[in-house]
């Protein structure tokens, strides 16, 4: 039902009860259900599914692909069969929960309690279950804790059916090992680059060519509706008076609260990060370390560390970095462990060697420490000043909300009613419904209320935020349309270009290629381009060649050759053609095997688990008659493998 559980409970069994199964059954019957039909939508081997029921969970469904997909349409859900996908998840669970019954798997209410308890979102700052957290974070979801508790407790009797019907797989030691030689040997190849960029000069692109591109894509161009908006905000911090705040006020709520203004021990560090997925090929994670290596030498011998950091945090080696900031002793999650515990052991002005976190790779340099001990008043004197005026603002605000919100329902306009607050009106930019200025954290209800204002409209009643409350005017709405074509021109100028460019660097990489098909042909070919040639990283079978980008095609034709030699073929990489060759294979290297070998066996046996699973799920949906009584109410049913857009419920 939440979002922070859902993430927590993303164990391999619910992933895959949860959207990773093809729901074939036997049996998709229009049965003569004897009951009521008014409220059932299906019987499942005799059970109902209410369509209460139905409807709930198809709603929560939408609310998180609507979430995770702003860009979503009504037709993609339509044409992806989105109610058929939510209706055929709860006969699953249906039917999972009804074999978990038969073989006496249960979770328990202590269970239940303890799992919930381990989920970060419902902990205060000291890890521990927080139950004033739990209720409202629930309510403000608009969840019940008796709706949740019984959501969560079918997820875990799930992973424990999934768990149990796993017991049985087991993978041998040298089973693993034939993988491990199989997924860690490496190819290195030798390749002649045809850039498209090499061929753009020889390329003229005609207004006729441009306007025939924007008519037959002109769905690329459309820009959605925007709206820029007058707004007031209702929040303790944007209603603080800090200047009402006396100082004996101040030292008051200092002596009151001393464990409050402890400081804990910490460390002033700068660090850069070259990101990296937790699965990135072991080729690229290892240039990535050599990279960073060589930085860190540079700032041994006298280089500012600060001269590493990008200034642009979007740019295309994916480094990002902070200058220096404090950094307190257990502020950060367990998976930044290794961040943390190199930051305490630097000493000043030491650089580490690159540390593996799940963001990537970092690079620390270390600054100075402070001892924990009790922060002086001269110190918090400021931070204690705005949290008193968030508080007193806070007590007020809901009267002070209604004050206005009255004027406002008299006639009153915007500033007029707001003046007495002495509020300030403040004004956004243009945005989209799927963009929303995140500053203001609107909710869902917020945005679609603010859309559906007319240029010059307040809205009714305040809309929520995620600290408060806001007022909102349509200043300006602009409707959907379309970028003119002037506007975007250059844009398909450019397109066209590359993509003529890159049909004659095809062109000239296949010629190449033919040419090397005779031994005469070969040798000519490598003297003309004998400077030219390039040499590869060695790179593994999951199709990442470094310097070339994601190309499995000539990844599995260099491990396919029986023995080095050009493959007399072009193959197409990011913004490039190439003719290549195998150099030479490489061996998976021996001494990672007893490092990574408990890794390998636990991966592999997830991997039967799950195919386990798969075949006793397969076995349940043959066997079980399912009855449809209210068919209207899914629509139509998808064509078989699908015409639209998949959208995964997970």
């Amino acid at each position: 039902m939440l979002d922070p559980m859902r993430k927590y409970a993303q164990s391999w069994g619910i992933k895959i009860v949860f959207g990773l199964i093809i729901i074939v059954f036997v049996f998709w019957g229009v049965g003569n259900f004897n009951g009521d039909r008014a409220t059932v939508l299906a019987t499942v081997n005799g059970q109902p599914i209410l369509i209460k029921d139905y409807e709930k969970q198809y709603q929560e469904n939408l609310r998180l692909v609507k979430n995770k997909n702003p860009n979503v349409t009504d037709k993609d859900l339509q044409d992806g069969g989105f109610r058929w996908q939510v209706f055929t998840n709860m006969v699953t669970t249906k039917l999972l929960e009804d074999q978990a019954k038969t073989l006496g798997i249960a979770v328990t209410a202590g269970e239940l309690r303890s799992e919930i308890a381990k989920i970060p979102a419902f902990q205060n700052e000291s890890k521990q279950f927080d139950a004033k957290r739990y209720e409202n974070l629930l309510k403000a979801n608009d969840v019940s804790p008796g709706e949740f508790e019984a959501d969560f407790r079918q997820q875990l009797l799930l992973e424990k059916l999934a768990a149990f019907v796993g017991l049985p797989a087991q993978v041998a030691e040298a089973e693993a090992r034939s993988i491990f030689d199989f997924m860690r040997e490496q190819a290195i190849i030798k390749y002649i680059p045809f850039a498209a960029t090499d061929f753009t000069k020889g390329v003229t692109i005609s207004d006729e060519q441009i306007a025939k591109y924007y008519e037959a894509r002109k769905d690329e161009f459309a820009t959605p509706a925007q709206v820029k908006i007058d707004f007031v905000e209702f929040t303790p911090k944007a209603m603080a008076k800090p200047a009402e705040i006396t100082d004996t006020d101040i030292e008051a709520d200092f002596k009151a609260n001393q464990k409050k203004y402890e400081r804990p021990e910490q460390v002033r560090v700068r660090h850069i990060l070259m990101m990296l997925p937790p699965d990135a090929p072991q080729e690229v994670v290892d240039a990535a370390e050599k990279r960073l290596k060589a930085m860190a030498d540079d700032v041994r011998k006298g280089k500012d560390f600060a001269t590493l950091i990008p200034k642009d945090p979007a740019n295309a080696d994916g480094i990002i970095g902070e200058d220096w900031a404090w950094l307190p002793k257990g502020s950060l999650p367990k998976e930044f462990a290794p961040f943390e515990e190199k930051a305490f052991t630097l000493k000043k002005d030491e650089v580490s060697d690159p540390v593996r976190t799940s963001l990537g790779l970092h690079l620390i340099q270390g600054g100075e420490k402070q001892a924990s001990g009790q922060r002086a008043l001269a110190e918090v004197k400021d931070e204690i000043r705005a949290d008193l005026a968030e508080q007193r603002a806070a007590d007020k605000l809901t009267k002070s909300l209604d004050a206005i919100q009255e004027k406002l329902s008299s006639g009153e306009p915007l500033e007029a009613a707001v003046a007495a607050e002495k509020l300030a009106v403040k004004t956004s930019a243009f945005f989209a419904k799927d963009a929303p200025p995140a500053e203001l954290g609107l909710s869902e209800p917020a945005v679609e209320a603010i859309f559906a204002l007319k240029k010059g409209q307040t809205a009714d009643a305040p809309l929520s935020t995620q600290d408060g409350f806001v007022v909102v005017r349509a200043a300006e709405v602009k409707e959907p349309g379309f970028e003119p074509l002037d506007a975007v021109k250059s844009v398909i100028k450019g397109r066209l270009t590359d993509e003529e460019a890159m049909k004659l660097a095809k062109a000239k990489a296949e010629e190449t290629a033919k040419a090397m098909e005779t031994e005469d042909g070969l040798k000519k070919v490598l003297a003309d381009y004998k400077d030219k040639i390039q040499t590869s990283a060695p790179f593994t079978r999951q199709g990442f060649i470094p310097g070339l980008g994601m190309s499995p095609v000539l990844a599995q034709t260099a491990f396919e050759a029986k023995g080095p030699g050009w493959f007399k073929t072009a193959f197409g990489v990011s913004g490039a053609y190439v003719v290549a060759g195998l150099d030479k294979t490489v061996p998976a290297d021996i001494s990672l095997w007893d490092k990574e070998k408990e890794r390998w066996v636990a991966t592999l046996t997830q991997s039967k688990q799950t195919e386990l699973f798969r075949a006793y799920l397969q076995t349940l949906q043959e066997a079980a008659r399912v009855e449809i009584v209210n068919d209207a109410i899914l629509g139509p049913r998808p064509a078989q493998g699908g015409g639209g857009k998949t959208v995964q419920l997970q």
